[in-house]
């Protein structure tokens, strides 16, 4: 029972602070869901779910519905899945898979929710602010003048900014998966990091050098791109869907081309690791988006040809 009670009080207290801070909102949260997945090790389904329900009740009684719905949407639900899945002996990679399932799942009907509601027109008010906030900046600062010598006028530069503005609006959905699926991966990996002395091989994780993309999702970047490409003329849902793919699929490649370059350099010899190691800081100094493209097409490609390979001669 002395367990129960201790992440009783402390995932109470993380989420209290959650709602008493808004500017530390995503700290408290990643603590809050880190909790509950360390405390798959010492409860049973029983008192993890009972756990869960006592912090649905503080949270909906001191935040209100709004902030419980977000909470649970983008932390909460993920968090207590992996929970779950580590109080039934899973693996940290099982984990981290079905905490991810769950969060593309509630992010999307959180999405639809919001569509519907017509909460969208908050986030569009939002962006439109920050346009205008922009071109009175541009202006006070003089560089609208200087736009003005090259030849750009105002009302062009107002519709530029408008047309970032736009993309930024059409690709929320994006940012919003790529706030959960951050979340998750730093839950998940908080847990394993304070929990790696245990003598258990739940929340055990792999050297980040051998992490590798699952082939699927190498695949899901080709669906992204025909989308895009089929309605790159009318700019319709099926472009803005295939983009915002696109932009989920950047994120998660880059993290496991990263991952694939380190390998890389782990094996690669001294010499040969020297020059890689400046070849890529040149790039990254001089053309960071080239850098990021980069690390992205290796993530793809890791995936499916297997490029660590020839390094280890087996399989990774």
């Amino acid at each position: 029972m002395r367990p129960f009670i201790t992440y009783l009080l402390l995932t109470v207290l993380a989420s209290l602070a959650m709602l008493a801070t808004p500017t530390l909102n995503m700290i408290s949260a990643l603590i809050w869901g880190t909790l509950f997945i360390i405390a798959g090790l010492h409860l049973d389904a029983r008192k993890l779910l009972v756990l869960f329900a006592a912090n649905i009740i503080v949270v909906a009684y001191a935040g209100g519905t709004p902030n419980l719905i977000y909470m649970l949407t983008f932390y909460g639900i993920p968090a207590m899945v992996m929970g779950f899945l580590t109080v039934k002996q899973h693996s940290y990679y099982d984990a981290r898979r079905w905490g991810t399932v769950a969060l593309i799942a509630g992010v999307s009907v959180y999405l639809v929710a919001l569509y519907q509601s017509g909460g969208w027109s908050y986030f569009a008010q939002e962006i439109n602010q920050m346009v205008i906030q922009a071109s009175g900046y541009y202006e006070s600062q003089g560089w609208a003048q200087m736009y003005q010598q090259a030849g750009i006028t105002q009302e062009e530069l107002n519709q530029t900014l408008q047309r970032v503005g736009t993309n930024l609006l059409h690709h929320l959905p994006a940012f919003f998966y790529v706030q959960g699926l951050v979340a998750v991966f730093l839950m998940l990996w908080l847990a394993s990091f304070f929990t790696f002395n245990r003598d258990t091989n739940r929340l055990k994780k792999k050297p980040f050098a051998q992490e590798l993309m699952p082939w699927e999702l190498a695949w899901l970047v080709n669906i992204g791109l025909a989308l895009w490409l089929l309605a790159w003329d009318e700019r319709n849902l099926t472009y803005y869907i295939g983009s915002n793919i696109l932009v989920v699929m950047a994120v998660i490649s880059f993290y496991y081309g990263l991952a694939s370059l380190v390998f890389r350099i782990k094996y690669e010899r001294r010499r040969g690791r020297t020059w890689i190691i400046f070849l890529l800081a040149v790039l990254a100094l001089f053309f960071p988006l080239s850098a990021l493209g980069f690390l992205c097409i290796l993530g793809i490609f890791d995936s499916l040809l297997d490029l660590r390979k020839p390094f280890t001669r087996q399989e990774v």
